[in-house]
């Protein structure tokens, strides 16, 4: 109970930062999918309001517990490049027609807009998608560009 108490105040010391507070209009539980690309893990949940979703890189656990993680396991990690944030998303996006049109974020967190060739009753398609995606989708890691 006292973790969750000071995780809880740490969380809320950070809510001054615009970020924090977009991070926290996800739900907490456990993420909508467990996504591999090619060896790296992300955890994505679908924002309930916009056509966003939020990846955490890591195993699966609630949304707190990922917060808290990248801030202490991954914090001095390297992140991956946006190509392969991108492609954690359109892991689960394209299979509904949507695809990735926006990456923001950094550390080990990123919120990415999406789009949809056509309507799509997104809080409809996770639920009916979500144990599935929760079991893990597999993409193959990015080839970065030549130049």
């Amino acid at each position: 109970m006292m973790k969750r108490i000071g995780l809880l105040c740490a969380l809320m010391a950070l809510g001054a930062c615009a970020s924090t507070q977009r991070t926290l209009s996800y739900s907490a539980g456990w993420p909508d999918a467990d996504v591999m690309v090619g060896q790296q893990r992300y955890q994505i949940w679908f924002h309930q309001r916009d056509q966003t979703v939020l990846v955490q890189r890591g195993d699966p656990r609630p949304l707190g517990q990922m917060l808290a993680q990248n801030l202490t396991i991954y914090a001095a990690d390297r992140s991956p490049g946006i190509l392969t944030w991108g492609a954690a998303a359109n892991a689960v996006l394209n299979p509904l027609g949507c695809y990735a049109t926006e990456v923001t974020g950094a550390d080990q967190m990123r919120e990415i807009a999406y789009q949809c060739a056509q309507p799509v009753d997104m809080p409809a398609a996770v639920a009916a998608h979500r144990e599935q995606w929760r079991r893990g989708v597999h993409a193959p890691a990015p080839t970065p560009p030549t130049q």
